[in-house]
């Protein structure tokens, strides 16, 4: 048996010979071909569609394509989030953790962001009715820290150790904009 080494070509360059890497100033450029496949109207059509889908309940019999963050406390989902996303998450210990965050983004003539309360299937039906009146429009993602505090608190979860823990509902944001992608 013989055996073979593969020659390898290596160019030094100086310092000054680098090439900058491009620096994105905008979500269309951080846009990569797979998002932008994702741009069609007929693709927006499919994802409000299986985002309707996933509200009914029906992710529990058929699988919905979602993707989750998920891991110990303090290991960056958030920083994760924010790169995918471009919201700027609230770093408040035991804030973003003890509920589920579902975020929506759509591409729209004008910017919004809402923000929703989706009930856990195990609430009561008064519970549910009342956790569904949670809706709050914001202007600036600066407010996100104090609609996210009262949904919270909306959800029955207060200080760590005189509430529950978590809750199995979930926080919807949805950011439309001119920019977004669609996912």
């Amino acid at each position: 048996m013989t055996r073979q080494t593969k020659k390898r070509n290596y160019v030094a360059l100086d310092e000054e010979d680098k090439p900058t890497p491009p620096v994105p100033s905008s979500h269309v450029d951080l846009t990569t071909d797979s998002l932008k496949s994702l741009q069609s109207q007929d693709e927006r059509k499919l994802l409000d569609v299986v985002d309707k889908l996933r509200r009914t309940g029906l992710n529990g019999t058929i699988e919905l394509p979602q993707l989750v963050v998920c891991g110990d406390q303090s290991s960056g989902k958030s920083s994760v989030l924010e790169a995918i996303t471009q919201i700027p998450f609230p770093r408040k210990a035991g804030l973003c953790t003890r509920f589920a965050t579902e975020i929506i983004l759509r591409r729209q003539t004008s910017a919004s962001v809402t923000v929703k309360i989706t009930p856990s299937k195990t609430r009561s039906d008064e519970e549910k009715r009342k956790l569904s009146l949670f809706t709050r429009a914001i202007t600036d993602l600066t407010e996100l820290p104090l609609v996210m505090d009262a949904a919270m608190k909306e959800m029955g979860l207060g200080k760590i150790g005189e509430t529950k823990a978590c809750s199995r509902d979930i926080l919807s944001i949805t950011t439309c904009g001119p920019d977004m992608p669609q996912l």
